[in-house]
């Protein structure tokens, strides 16, 4: 089978499409930072005392097409609350949009788990309202 060759201009469209979600994220008071995935885990802590936030985007990107498992949690106390799991099969990146707003108040942990570790995840969050 034939890969599926892409133009320019589509591929010219998706990239303005990525720049443009960046880009209103960031406009909305939102908060972005970028994670190495190499150790198969990253994890960042609200530790914020009357502050809470909430994940607005997170974008994967890999070195070369990869395949595995992507896992994304939030842990509260001792308790981990699946926010959601996907299989990425030879595909360069991924993107996940939460349905609804999952607010992390002090002390909650956004958790993200890969078994692809030559990959980058930019977490993308706002303040709760």
């Amino acid at each position: 089978m034939k890969p599926k060759a892409y133009s320019l201009k589509s591929i010219a469209f998706f990239a303005v499409l990525c720049a443009m979600l960046h880009a209103s994220c960031a406009n909305a008071a939102g908060l972005s930072s970028v994670h190495s995935l190499e150790s198969g885990a990253v994890a960042i802590t609200n530790t914020q005392k009357n502050s809470s936030w909430v994940p607005v985007a997170l974008l994967f990107r890999f070195d070369a097409p990869a395949t595995g498992t992507i896992t994304v949690e939030r842990i509260t106390g001792s308790t981990a609350f699946l926010l959601t799991s996907c299989a990425v099969s030879n595909n360069q990146h991924a993107v996940w949009i939460p349905e609804s707003a999952v607010p992390f108040n002090q002390n909650d942990a956004l958790s993200i788990t890969s078994t692809i570790t030559n990959a980058t995840v930019e977490i993308i969050r706002k303040a709760d309202q």
